[in-house]
This record gives structure tokens, sequence and C-alpha cells, in this order.
């Protein structure tokens, strides 16, 4: 299948996820995420993409890239990467994949989907819903992938990880100190948060249908101030970065992250020492 990514021409196979990549193929997908790449990265950087699903982005830094790494533990994600990282032989030799966790330090944890594996939702952090939970893989810490790969310098660094960056946040200080400081853009997923909160303190399944249902609803949240705890610290290994930007272009400051946590609901968030300037804030769907 031949995709169009802004003006770049890639081959993949869409595997299991033939709609989302037809969806991908079909629109104006994420601007905000291209723009932020084209700004951020260049012919000279070194991106690290965590949380790489099938490669739609790893492929798309490649082609501006000096070197990308590529990481995701879903095991279907993880295959479809490979293969699509083979159908593009032009800047194959640019990328390298990893099966590989990162999270807070070394542990066995359950990577849990939704539905299945391979749809970019597979998380860490456990939900009552999850039909597929029984896959054990071990969690590294993001400073000992850096030692154990030797990789000396990074410019870039996209995180998608489905919650894990709750994990991965607050203990992230050394490894980016190692390689001074690159731009960072996380996306953030506070509802996985919020559902881990219910799988920890509400056993029932069935509770935990009708308490989220009713949240969506109304709006109110039961585990509001147990979040707020959760994350209050969450940016203190971040705060060397000069420049905090909101995905759409908006520049913010560690006093709104730490007045209103719940910001992050709403936006994902680029922490970077060099200067974004955008003439409008761009389009970002809610």
């Amino acid at each position: 299948m031949q995709i169009q990514l802004k003006n770049h021409t890639f081959q993949v196979d869409p595997g299991q996820n033939k709609h989302y990549w037809s969806y991908i193929n079909s629109i104006d997908w994420e601007p905000h995420t291209f723009a932020i790449f084209d700004h951020f990265v260049n012919t000279d950087s070194v991106v690290l993409d965590i949380g790489s699903w099938s490669g739609v982005l790893t492929l798309y830094a490649a082609k501006t890239a000096k070197e990308v790494h590529a990481l995701d533990p879903d095991p279907v994600c993880f295959s479809e990467l490979n293969t699509n990282v083979t159908l593009n032989p032009a800047v194959a030799d640019k990328i390298k994949t990893y099966k590989t966790a990162i999270s807070d330090k070394k542990e066995t944890v359950r990577l849990s989907a939704r539905d299945q594996y391979g749809a970019s939702s597979s998380s860490i952090l456990e939900r009552k819903r999850d039909t597929e939970n029984s896959l054990e893989l071990n969690t590294v810490s993001l400073a000992d992938f850096l030692q154990a790969e030797n990789i000396q310098t990074v410019d870039f660094i996209k995180m998608d990880v489905e919650g894990a960056e709750f994990r991965i946040l607050p203990s992230i200080g050394k490894a980016l100190e190692k390689v001074n400081y690159p731009t960072l853009y996380v996306s953030f997923h506070y509802s996985f948060l919020n559902e881990n909160m219910y799988h920890k303190y509400i056993p029932s399944k069935f509770l935990n249908k009708v308490f989220i249902r009713l949240e969506n609803t109304f709006g109110f949240s039961i585990f509001q101030k147990k979040i707020r705890k959760e994350i209050e610290n969450l940016f203190n290994d971040v705060k060397a970065y000069t420049y905090i930007y909101k995905s759409d272009g908006t520049q913010i400051s560690f006093d709104d992250l730490q007045r209103k946590p719940e910001l992050i609901k709403g936006t994902d968030l680029v922490f970077t020492n060099k200067e974004w300037h955008t003439s409008t804030p761009l389009n970002v769907p809610k």
C-alpha cells in the first residue's frame, strides 16, 4: 500500500490496521505533529521514536533525520514496524528498531491491550476493560537503554506510550542531562491513568464500567485528587528546559502546569530549548 505523508511517499504493509492507514492517507492527518517534526528535526538530528506503532512517524522522521531509533514493545506493532522499514529501502539504513518498553525502572510488567495487540493502544497501565492482558515484558529506564545501546547523541524524542509517560517523566532527568536535553515531544493519555485508578481501587468490572460512563457523561472525577497527587511532580525532571509549547504552538509555563496539571487532558507538550514561532495556532483536534 502506498501512502502519502505531506510531501513524502512510502510503501507500507497495513497488516491488521488497513482502516487506520487508509484514514491517515485520506486526510490531513495530525498536521500539528508534522509541524513539530518539521521544525525540530533536521538533517543532523538523531531521533528517538518511543512508541513507534507501525512506523508512520519513524518513516517520516527518517526522510530528514540522520538516524532514527524506533521503540515499541507491542509484538504486533514491532513486527509491522520492521516490515514497513524494510519496504522503504531509501530510509531503512537510517532506522534501528527495538522491541523495548521504556518505564521508570527495570521490572517485569504486563502489557495490556484494549481489543487486540497492534492497535496503537497497548499500555503498561492495566484497565478493567482490557481483553488481552497476559503479555509479560521487561521494562527499562531511558538512561539504561541509552547506555546499553551506546547512544551518545539524541536531538529529538517523540514519546507516545499510552500512559507509560506518567512513569517515565518523573525519572527521565538523568537521561536527558546525559544527551544535553533534546527537544522532547510527549503525548499524554490522561484517560489511561484515570482508568488505571479505577482498576486499582474498584475491583468490580461492572462498577468500573458504570462509574466511567457516569464520569464521561457528567464530567465529575472520582479520583481527581489521587491523579493530581500522582502527577504533581510529573514535570520536575524537565524543568531545565527553557520553553514549553502546547501542540498547537502556544507557549505555556511550568507555573501553568503547576496550577492546572489537568491541562494535559487536552494537549500534547513540547519541551525544548529552541524557540518555536507559529504565526497562528495550529488546528489541533480536541
